[in-house]
């Protein structure tokens, strides 16, 4: 990344659907799965990629230290079921900062090797500035794609592992699992970052998913909309798990998401945002989130007893979810989408980066159907108001906190052509 002794900040972009109309909470049941396809207006779709991908490409101009993008399916929050191709356009229209895919979804690929393929041409477009998510896919995925989610951990990890020697052994290779056999595993073209790109992955309080992304050195991306209180746990049970298996934590290990609108008052930024912002609770979350339907996005098996015992641990009794907001007051006590001034978006984020040692923070500033002149607006604030700050006082924070610390489990990885 940028400066290993500072926090890194990336603007990320679900790529929901902004047209929906006014009565579509009331007569659909869920923005997911089941939610009707023939919403979908072709005419209002010209376009839409395109101005999602100069907001993107916008970040990279204003010093961001990376964009992200992920894969979903058959939904309204993100219709970007195929974040690969996003970023083939990205290495043409950035030039300095990070491409984050967070993450490709392996169990629905039947040969893994086609992603380390897929992943090798990003990084050499790019000129080594990929980094490389891979994930199991939520309740959702299963659903779309009916597949069982404890198998579907099985292939991850496997198809992860058989990634990783296809980058990093000398082909050709072969590679015998419970799910994969491959005769010859000898992809060209290969990343230009080496050992392999950056790998990041996402998990939901998953204990296991902790363990094994410590065991491999790579990033933990905390896929949750927790208060600081829930995230702060959830950092520190990586971060002992880290230690416990014999090595030093860094906050760049650790990765967590929010929605952040700045305007140039408290006042100016709820007024300017407030359409969008609900838009996205009320529509977008619905059916991920607790909201009136069936909740379609968790599927039997998504978590291990343990997991679910941590997922508790980290709850409020009785608090809302954010799909159920209805109103500011309950958009401030979730603690995951945050409204203000420069000031306030900062004093919000610090708690995170202060207390939960959070190193990577991943902004949405496109909430729900936010317009471009005002998700532009927002990220420019952000970027000459906060995020100055935000190294600033990390890079002090970290110096004192982590001094003795080595470990940078990303920034190793360097461009050999």
């Amino acid at each position: 990344m940028s400066d290993t002794g500072q926090v890194n900040v990336f603007s990320w972009h679900f790529m929901p659907w902004p047209y929906l109309d006014e009565n579509f909470d009331r007569d659909h049941e869920s923005g997911w799965i089941t939610v009707p396809n023939s919403l979908f207006d072709r005419k209002k779709a010209v376009g839409l990629y395109q101005e999602y991908l100069d907001e993107l490409a916008a970040a990279d101009g204003l010093g961001f230290d990376g964009v992200v993008l992920n894969e979903h399916h058959q939904n309204i929050y993100g219709i970007m079921p195929a974040p690969n191709l996003l970023a083939a356009a990205l290495t043409q229209t950035t030039k300095t900062c990070k491409l984050v895919v967070l993450g490709n979804l392996l169990p629905l690929n039947f040969r893994p090797l086609r992603v380390a393929e897929e992943y090798a041409m990003l990084d050499c477009m790019s000129n080594g500035r990929l980094v490389a998510g891979f994930a199991p896919g939520g309740g959702h995925e299963s659903y779309s794609y009916s597949y069982s989610m404890p198998l579907a951990r099985e292939r991850f990890w496997e198809g992860v592992d058989l990634i990783v020697q296809a980058w990093t052994k000398p082909g050709p290779t072969s590679f015998e699992g419970k799910h994969y056999s491959m005769r010859y595993v000898n992809p060209w073209p290969q990343p230009l970052q080496t050992p392999h790109p950056p790998i990041w992955i996402p998990g939901s309080n998953s204990v296991e998913t902790m363990y094994e992304v410590a065991r491999r050195d790579f990033c933990y991306f905390l896929s949750t909309r927790g208060k600081l209180s829930g995230a702060k746990r959830s950092a520190l049970r990586f971060g002992e798990v880290v230690e416990e298996i014999g090595k030093d934590f860094h906050p760049h290990q650790m990765g967590l998401l929010f929605s952040v609108y700045v305007g140039e008052t408290d006042e100016i930024a709820r007024e300017e945002s407030g359409e969008a912002i609900f838009y996205f609770t009320r529509n977008c979350l619905k059916g991920h989130q607790r909201r009136k339907g069936r909740r379609l996005t968790m599927a039997p098996g998504g978590l291990s007893p343990s997991s679910w015992q941590l997922y508790l641990e980290n709850s409020v009794v009785g608090a809302k979810m954010l799909g159920d907001a209805e109103n500011w007051k309950d958009i401030d006590e979730m603690g995951s989408i945050f409204v203000g001034s420069p000031d306030t978006v900062f004093d919000k984020l610090w708690e995170f980066v202060d207390e939960a040692n959070i190193g990577n923070l991943l902004i949405q500033f496109h909430i729900g159907n936010l317009s471009k002149e005002k998700t532009l607006k927002s990220q420019q604030l952000f970027a000459e108001k906060v995020l100055p700050r935000l190294r600033a006082e990390s890079k002090k924070l970290f110096a004192r906190k982590f001094a003795k610390k080595t470990i940078d489990v990303e920034a190793e990885a360097v461009v050999t052509a």
